[in-house]
């Protein structure tokens, strides 16, 4: 696999999950954004990487099984945060994903090109060497957009085509990759007025923070008093109505759930 990537400056990530304000960027994330947050912390997909690492260096085919499993093209590190990672996923899990075809532009066709050079985002061209397939991942803050680009005709010469019909249950979604592919070409960043937020971004941070504190083998209580401070902890833990902790225990569940599979719904 032949690999070229940008060197945009990146933000470095936080560790500290008792501290709230680590978790705060994330509630600007959309969705495809948070599908990478919850499989990056699992840790078969963990071991697998490691795995993958230490006995197939480079080797990061689209065939390999045992990243196609989690619905990826290739392994990504999962230290890296949905800042700073480079995400692939595979077209048939991710509505996002918008197929092209890179054809021959005739002389005089006037219309706008993708020149990944003239872009203030962070871009990277994965070639699997598999029919003429480029993956073209353009990123920004969380932001992401994937082209599965065929054909071999340079993106900065390519008249880019996409299906006019595509299946129904990618319809909406696509159309809305087209929108942010011609933005981006125009303004040369993903702006985030076309990236919607997850309705319960606030509350997915706090299932992340959750998460992390019982993966990092914290109690109940220890939890409770990140999410909501040890004052109120120290009030309200013995009520006998369990409001704390069956909040704790709430969203430790969901946010299991999310890691171990559910994590493709912010995906479809």
């Amino acid at each position: 696999m032949n690999l070229s990537m940008s060197n945009a400056m990146v933000p470095a990530p936080k560790s500290d999950w008792r501290d709230p304000e680590n978790y705060r960027w994330m509630t600007s994330l959309p969705r495809t954004a948070w599908a990478w947050e919850f499989l990056r912390r699992n840790t078969s997909y963990g071991s697998e990487y490691a795995r993958h690492v230490a006995d197939l260096p480079g080797n990061n085919e689209p065939e390999h099984l045992a990243v196609l499993r989690w619905g990826l093209l290739r392994f990504e590190n999962p230290v890296n945060d949905a800042r700073i990672a480079n995400v692939l996923w595979q077209m048939k899990a991710c509505r996002d994903v918008l197929p092209l075809a890179a054809a021959k532009m005739r002389p005089g066709t006037a219309v706008e090109t993708l020149d990944l050079s003239k872009l203030h985002c962070r871009t990277a061209v994965y070639d699997f060497g598999v029919e003429e397939r480029r993956e073209v991942l353009l990123t920004q803050d969380g932001r992401s957009l994937q082209l599965t680009v065929f054909g071999s005709v340079p993106l900065e010469e390519a008249l880019l085509l996409t299906p006019a019909l595509p299946e129904i249950r990618y319809g909406k979604a696509r159309l809305q990759a087209v929108k942010r592919l011609a933005d981006v070409v125009k303004h040369g960043s993903l702006r985030p007025s076309l990236y919607r937020r997850e309705r319960q971004n606030a509350r997915l941070a706090r299932v992340v923070q959750a998460l992390d504190g019982w993966l990092a083998k914290a109690t109940q209580r220890e939890i409770a008093v990140a999410l909501f401070s040890k004052e109120r902890v120290d009030r309200d833990w013995q009520d006998p109505r369990n409001h704390l902790r069956d909040h704790v225990r709430r969203a430790v569940a969901y946010g299991r759930e999310l890691m171990d599979s559910r994590y493709r719904r912010f995906l479809g």
